[in-house]
């Protein structure tokens, strides 16, 4: 298996599912994953929740949730999940923290991201 793969797999990815959603070609998978990782809903989740904006921060937790979901990025997911579903419920206490935890996750990813590229 290629290394780039291997990394995501010690960070919890489902590599073997998510790869066969990408037809195995490995490549594509990593320009989407690059395009995911600077995608606008993480910034427009953070506004959304800043001004107790539920429903647009619902919209945008729940497209992310579902793209980490088909990018088996599981630890991520499991960070957007509790805000999906406390969004859902129409409420917003303390989202900003889980907010914060999902993008340290998200760092993991990025910070892996960039030793792949260097």
């Amino acid at each position: 298996m290629e290394e780039r793969l291997l990394k995501l797999e010690e960070l919890g990815c489902d590599i073997k599912a998510t790869m066969n959603r990408f037809l195995n070609d490995t490549e594509f998978y990593f320009e989407c994953f690059d395009e995911l990782m600077q995608d606008s809903d993480f910034e427009i989740l953070k506004t959304a929740l800043e001004q107790h904006d539920i429903e647009r921060a619902f919209e945008s937790a729940h497209t992310l949730k579902g793209v980490l979901s088909n990018f088996g990025l599981r630890s991520l997911e499991e960070k957007i999940e509790p805000i999906v579903e406390t969004l859902r419920l129409g409420k917003d206490d303390g989202l900003l923290r889980q907010y914060q935890k999902l993008m340290e996750e998200k760092q993991r990813y990025v910070d892996n991201q960039a030793a792949w590229i260097d």
